[in-house]
């Protein structure tokens, strides 16, 4: 049996009928060289998620994900983490917003959208 996989923003889920999601995870560093000339790495944060989402939506959600990012409200992201095998979130803001109207039929409007969220 295939395990779906979930994307929730706040309490609700996101729609991926028609879409992914990638999930990243990078160190928060600086670099620094010292006087003698050594280089000196500093981890400031391990594991930091950033996550890329590419779907269709409806008139809906575009409306959710526009205001989150006009806003710059905060948003809980909750995902699968294969790594733990439960779901796990973080906060973050919705950046690079970006969307495309495919299909208005006077009833019903979709969208395609295209977001990431890193976490703060």
């Amino acid at each position: 049996m295939t395990q779906k996989v979930k994307l929730k923003f706040d309490t609700d889920y996101f729609p991926l009928t028609k879409g992914t999601y990638n999930l990243t995870f990078s160190n928060k560093e600086t670099v620094n060289e010292t006087e003698a000339g050594t280089l000196q790495r500093e981890i400031k944060r391990l594991g930091v998620p950033h996550l890329s989402v590419s779907s269709t939506v409806n008139s809906t959600w575009y409306q959710k994900l526009e205001g989150y990012f006009v806003k710059g409200s905060k948003v809980t992201v909750g995902y699968y983490s294969p790594a733990s095998l439960a779901e796990a979130t973080f906060d973050g803001f919705i950046q690079n917003l970006t969307y495309n109207l495919i299909k208005d039929n006077g009833t019903e409007t979709y969208w395609d959208v295209s977001f990431e969220v890193t976490a703060y």
